[in-house]
């Protein structure tokens, strides 16, 4: 929907009125744009750095289209990250779900920046406890009304949460277990960029959260991968990260055909996880485990879990489009109106980074080494324990 902040043509009434609305430049800068945030946390990658990541929502309340010029992000006396034209307009984008990236907000609209500040290897695992943001943009100069504006600066200070990331033992065991979609650097991931609006207030649900699949001699799946079966993970034994309680499980979702559109079994919010547990194991936080086979969940409502206790198998089930493991810890219950928020599994064996372009095909370019309570990042490709 396109509107103005006000009509083109006023009567002499109607600019008094506006500029009486106007606050005084000596208090509060009238800007043409409004930032606001999402939570700010920190979690330490498998690639050995601390990373800070948040969103950046900047809407256009303005008479003509705002050109963003530059991102500089502030913390503890240093510049962390500086983003100017192409570089901001690589994670910058219009809509969910867009792969479209762009430094232009047309009039009464919005754009997300996702943002990743990968800290210096010298900062370890302590992150800033607050970061600055600094955001620049320009106008027309025709822009009706352009003589209203007083900065063309944006400044946002985000303290950085101060929980850590709980350390949890891995949900998977054995080698090949690729994180295909996870934090933190690939802003078109569809776990980086899912972020939702629930009753005004903005929801991250999947920005640490992890899908794997499993790389078994350079290969996802056997044939033609059209069926569940064809897949080297289905079926693969799932198991509790932490001690806790199962507050939901789901049973009875049927798997889908790889590679489906238009899913007929997602119809509403509940469906999205398919045949899933949740587990409470700390003050808000749950372990969410989702899309296992239909029958294969081992464990009921109330039930309480052991460490490494076996749950269900690996499927197909709920908004998916090939068998995997869609596996995060959340601030809620729910997956959808809570908060993704950062993990670190005690212990495994980093195998190298997943890549290549054929479908069901994956090039291993390996790395080898051990990690210790940090995070697998996107495209790493682990070995966890038995």
């Amino acid at each position: 929907m396109q509107s103005s902040l006000v009509g083109a043509t006023v009567g002499v009434a109607g600019v008094a009125l506006f500029l009486y609305l106007i606050p005084s430049a000596a208090a509060t800068p009238v800007t043409a744009i409004t930032v606001q945030a999402t939570h700010s946390r920190a979690v330490y990658g498998s690639d050995g750095r601390e990373h800070v990541d948040y969103d950046l929502v900047t809407t256009n309340a303005f008479t003509a289209p705002v050109t963003l010029k530059s991102l500089r992000v502030r913390g503890d006396g240093k510049t962390l990250l500086m983003l100017k034209g192409n570089a901001l307009a690589a994670k910058t984008f219009p809509s969910l779900g867009s792969t479209t990236p762009t430094t232009v907000i047309p009039v009464s609209s919005t754009v997300v920046s996702f943002i990743d500040v990968a800290l210096p290897r010298s900062a370890g695992r302590t992150p800033p406890k607050r970061l600055t943001n600094r955001l620049r943009y320009s106008l027309p100069a025709s822009a009706p009304f352009g003589a209203a504006i007083g900065s063309k600066l944006v400044r946002l200070a985000l303290p950085t949460d101060p929980i850590r990331p709980l350390p949890i033992k891995s949900p998977l065991r054995g080698p090949g277990w690729a994180a295909i979609n996870g934090c933190c650097a690939d802003p078109t991931s569809i776990h980086r960029s899912g972020f939702l609006l629930g009753n005004g207030v903005y929801f991250t649900p999947e920005i640490f959260a992890i899908d794997w699949i499993r790389l078994v001699n350079g290969s996802v799946f056997e044939g033609d991968g059209s069926q569940v079966t064809d897949w080297r993970d289905y079926g693969a034994h799932i198991h509790a990260v932490a001690d806790g309680t199962v507050v939901r499980a789901v049973n009875d979702r049927p798997d889908v055909p790889p590679f489906i559109e238009n899913n007929p079994t997602v119809r509403k919010p509940r469906d999205f996880a398919g045949n899933n547990v949740v587990e409470r194991i700390a003050p808000h936080r749950y372990a969410i485990y989702a899309h296992m086979q239909p029958g294969s969940v081992r464990v009921k409502r109330g039930q309480h879990l052991k460490t490494g206790q076996w749950i269900g198998l690996l499927g197909n089930s709920g908004n998916t489009t090939a068998p995997h493991l869609h596996f995060g810890i959340y601030d809620g219950r729910s997956p959808l109106t809570s908060n993704s928020v950062p993990f670190a599994i005690k212990r495994y064996r980093f195998q190298g980074t997943a890549g290549g372009s054929t479908i069901g095909q994956i090039t291993l370019t390996r790395n080898p080494r051990r990690e210790r309570r940090s995070e697998p990042l996107i495209l790493s490709v682990s070995r966890f324990p038995h």
